[in-house]
């Protein structure tokens, strides 16, 4: 038997490797990869139109890692930001980013021009002066809360309403964390880390806050009513309702096999999952998480991304007699 790539990956991903390995492993790593981010950079063309890591994916590792700006491949990481800002712009890019990290910087200054310092300066102290020196700027922003706001804003900037500018993107400011939508695709500012996470779908979130966040956007964009609690550091439950004269009948006859499909989904990730009729007539949907690995592991589920909640509510919403109000968002 050979020992080859993926019997490494599966010997690192467990809790047993001696740290005095890890530390030699990690050692060499290191050198290699940074050899061999400057071949690559060597010859910019190639950089620039073919890099040798796909999507720039090595960028995102050192990034992960805590690499300050001065530790980059500054060239291939502007080419990054370039093309992401290309993207934001319907210019044509060499590749769709996705599950990408910037700096924060980088990415305000794309959608926020010539306003970071004063995000900087008044997110913690000052948020109402820091939302109407974004409303006074021809910034095409709308601060919108995600848990509370206008749900019907989400409609009239995904149909192109005459009262919309184009490129009109929405946003909200919550604790350390900005989180921004632009034409269903979420964009989250962390400035616990100062990294920006690009068209978030795969990476699996880690921090329950954000869970939250980004859980009360795709229930706004929507339309679905939205509760979640957060227990301890580690769990939190998401509920979700819709009135029960909207859901169709087919889809909770005896015949239909929505639920059998739907609760298989959702035990791939949520270990108590519950479904009632509450009092106020709502089909009430109530689902338990949990984000520590060994829980998830010794109950063989699956962490949560931010594609799989955005499915989870695509598939309730699906419930419902006239869904073509978000198929049309799709």
């Amino acid at each position: 038997m050979v020992f080859n790539v993926q019997d490494l990956v599966n010997y690192i991903s467990t809790d047993i490797v001696p740290p005095e390995a890890m530390m030699q492993l990690n050692q060499l790593l290191f050198k290699e990869l940074r050899e061999y981010c400057l071949a690559c950079e060597d010859d910019r063309m190639i950089c620039v139109l073919s890099p040798q890591c796909p999507k720039r994916i090595l960028l995102k590792v050192r990034l992960q890692a805590g690499a300050g700006y001065e530790d980059l491949p500054q060239f291939c990481y502007s080419q990054a930001v370039n093309n992401i800002r290309r993207y934001l712009n319907k210019n044509t890019t060499l590749y769709t980013p996705q599950d990408e990290l910037i700096y924060n910087k980088d990415f305000l200054d794309i959608m926020f021009p010539r306003m970071y310092k004063n995000i900087i300066k008044y997110y913690k102290t000052d948020i109402k002066k820091l939302h109407e020196l974004i409303q006074n700027s021809k910034i095409p922003a709308v601060n919108l809360d995600f848990r509370y706001g206008d749900r019907e804003i989400f409609d009239r900037i995904i149909h192109k309403d005459k009262v919309i500018r184009e490129g009109t993107f929405l946003y909200d400011i919550v604790g350390p964390h900005i989180i921004t939508w632009f034409e269903g695709a979420i964009f989250i500012s962390d400035f616990t880390t100062d990294l920006t996470i690009v068209n978030a779908k795969e990476d699996i979130i880690k921090d329950l806050s954000i869970i939250d966040l980004v859980f009360h956007t795709y229930c706004a964009e929507m339309d679905l009513e939205g509760v979640s609690i957060v227990s301890g550091e580690h769990q939190i439950n998401l509920i979700i309702k819709i009135p029960f004269n909207q859901v169709h009948s087919d889809n909770i006859s005896e015949e239909t096999q929505f639920f059998i499909k739907f609760f298989e989904f959702l035990q791939e990730n949520y270990f108590e999952i519950e479904l009632a009729e509450d009092s106020q007539d709502n089909l009430t949907l109530s689902l338990k998480y949990q984000n520590l690995n060994h829980f998830l592991n010794q109950n063989q589920l699956h962490a949560l991304t931010y594609n799989k909640i955005r499915e989870l509510l695509k598939k309730f919403s699906a419930l419902r007699q006239d869904n073509s109000k978000f198929k049309k968002h799709q």
